[in-house]
């Protein structure tokens, strides 16, 4: 049997998508191994994930997002705008504003359509989870992770910690260029004692005034992406909390994939929502063996 996909990315962040809005073509079962194959760069599609279109009781439709290594992931803002451009396009569903199922929670999604294209998508991501005990931090559940030293395995780290109803990690430097982003990322990442479910690892420089160069290496992926949509939104809300944005203004952010915006809501003690602005391209299309 033959799986029909549609490659896509945003801002680099790339995805294998998976059409199942009429019926299931991979088996429940058969899903773990599938995404393994088809995300392999080297050996099948490649990608630094899988996403299933699928018909939701709850909302417009349902995002299933697995990592590449075949686990589920609870959220992926990048995933989550690729998944709304193709329903949009391929006439799944034919609204400007899009209500979606994750496991992180029902996500509401607004589309900028011209001529029948969208050319931009803005992602209500909720608010932020800031406590240990919501942000899958180990420590005092009430207690917070901001700007505090960590020692791991003999390396110091300031760290904030922001949950997007997935764990990250951000850390700031003054540049970015020469930083050894997979070594340091793979340590942070794996330290369980601290993060009991791992954590993906963002790394951060001011530019200017709400401006920042962002790296990152994504739990899953075990590697840098070009670009991480919930881990931007952790690194805006990490950058408020400590002092170096002003969440009255836009906070844009450069990546190694492109540009991309994040909006915040409240105040620099209590912010309520957290929206992720960007494009989203379909690639190409082609079938894989189940």
């Amino acid at each position: 049997m033959e799986i029909r996909f549609t490659k896509m990315h945003g801002t680099g962040n790339d995805f294998v998508l998976v059409d199942e809005w009429k019926q299931e073509l991979v088996p429940h079962e058969m899903k773990e191994d599938f995404v393994r194959r088809a995300c392999a760069r080297h050996f099948g599609i490649g990608s630094d994930g899988a996403i299933f279109v699928q018909k939701s009781d709850v909302a417009d439709m349902n995002f299933v997002f697995f990592n590449p290594d075949g686990s589920r992931a609870e959220m992926c803002g990048n995933g989550i705008r690729c998944l709304a451009k193709y329903a949009f396009e391929h006439g799944l569903v034919d609204k400007r504003i899009i209500e979606v199922e994750t496991l992180a929670g029902i996500k509401t999604i607004r589309l900028n359509v011209i001529e029948d294209a969208v050319v931009e998508v803005k992602v209500d991501m909720g608010g932020p989870q800031i406590a240990r005990g919501e942000a899958q931090v180990a420590g005092d559940p009430d207690d917070t992770l901001i700007d505090e030293k960590v020692m791991i395995h003999g390396f110091e780290y300031n760290i904030t910690s922001v949950g997007m109803g997935n764990p990250h990690a951000i850390l700031f430097y003054d540049d970015l260029a020469e930083l050894d982003v997979k070594n340091m990322g793979a340590r942070i990442r794996r330290y369980t004692p601290l993060f009991p479910n791992g954590v993906n690892v963002h790394f951060m420089e001011g530019l200017r005034e709400n401006e920042f160069r962002i790296r990152t290496y994504e739990r899953g992926v075990e590697d840098e992406t070009l670009a991480c949509g919930t881990g931007i939104c952790a690194s805006a809300v990490s950058a408020v909390l400590t002092g170096r944005a002003d969440m009255k203004k836009p906070l844009l952010f450069e990546t190694m994939g492109g540009q991309i915006k994040v909006e915040l809501e409240g105040k620099p003690d209590d912010i309520r929502r957290v929206f992720l602005i960007g494009p989203a391209e379909e690639v190409f299309t082609g079938h894989m063996p189940l």
